[in-house]
């Protein structure tokens, strides 16, 4: 019975370890089964993402972070291996991005989009481990660019750009002073301005209405009024040519009358002269006393006196 103690012992310890392999064995399968893992690789600074960080699904958590890493060939790079939900639909075009939560400065990694055509990338994948690409999200590269922001502040708060804002609010501040002495002066201007305004507003619309009518004129009056002009100019050039005509006729007889005829208008004219005066004192006189001039007795004349 001392012999097979021993044996016993033996032989319960490798029953043992061998169930405890088993046990690890099915143990990791469920594991695996359960979830997905994935590599997300970071180009950028990972700042505020550590294990076991958050892994949401467009908002929703679907896993964590499980190992960060740096690629031994390319230190710039970060591996940050992921498990999530093997009910998770990451496709081939889902993206990663690094998201920070509020102003804590700590990191999650969120995945987004997707297209339903899309295979699931860990369907298609070569890789054991399904690598997806990530990207810096809005705030995450506000937050990156953030150093230069601030530099680029400081140098426009420099001690020389102060200064000159100071001498710019000065002479904001001197004009304004000067404005308020010169309030009733700025107000009259003001005022000779608007009546200016006014003004040039009413003539620019009776040059608006002359514009109007001349073009009203060219379109509709015009041409009849060319026309109108044309024909009298056609007229004109008819009646010239007539005249040349008759004068070319008669040229011998007009020319006897500038010789001959125009030397008695003037001896005629004298005789109508001498005439006209000679009507006139008759009528003065036929006026004066009508019986004394057609019958030769003059009127008796009244002489006043007493009975």
């Amino acid at each position: 019975m001392e012999t097979r103690a021993p044996y016993v012992v033996i032989g319960s310890v490798v029953l043992s370890a061998i169930a405890l392999a088993f046990f690890i064995i099915i143990k990791m399968s469920q594991t695996s089964s359960e979830f997905n893992e994935y590599d997300i690789i970071f180009t950028e600074r990972v700042s505020g993402l550590s294990v076991g960080a958050a892994v949401r699904f467009n908002g929703i958590q679907k896993g964590e972070v499980d190992t960060l890493s740096i690629d031994p060939e390319n230190p710039s790079i970060v591996v940050a291996r992921v498990r999530v939900d093997k009910d998770t639909p990451v496709k081939t075009d889902t993206k990663a991005e690094l998201e920070f939560v509020g102003f804590t400065g700590l990191a999650i990694i969120q995945f987004v989009g997707g297209s339903p055509e899309a295979p699931l990338l860990k369907d298609v994948s070569e890789d054991r481990v399904p690598k997806i690409g990530a990207d810096m999200s809005g705030f995450g590269a506000f937050l990156e660019g953030s150093g230069d922001v601030m530099a680029q502040a400081n140098r426009l708060l420099s001690d020389e750009n102060i200064n000159g804002i100071s001498g710019i609010i000065s002479n904001i501040e001197t004009m304004t002073g000067a404005f308020a002495d010169n309030e009733e002066d700025l107000v009259a201007t003001i005022k000779n301005i608007n009546k200016i305004t006014t003004d040039l507003a009413q003539v620019t619309a009776k040059l608006d209405s002359a514009a109007t009518s001349l073009q009203d004129f060219m379109e509709n009056d015009a041409p009849g009024a060319i026309e109108d002009v044309e024909a009298l100019l056609s007229e004109s050039r008819a009646l010239v040519t007539e005249l040349r005509a008759i004068t070319t006729e008669n040229r011998a007889s007009i020319r006897v009358f500038a010789d001959q005829g125009l030397g008695q208008v003037a001896p005629a004219l004298a005789e109508a002269r001498r005439l006209m005066r000679t009507l006139d004192a008759m009528l003065r006189d036929i006026d004066r006393d009508p019986n004394a001039y057609f019958f030769g007795e003059r009127a008796p004349e009244y002489a006043g006196g007493s009975e």
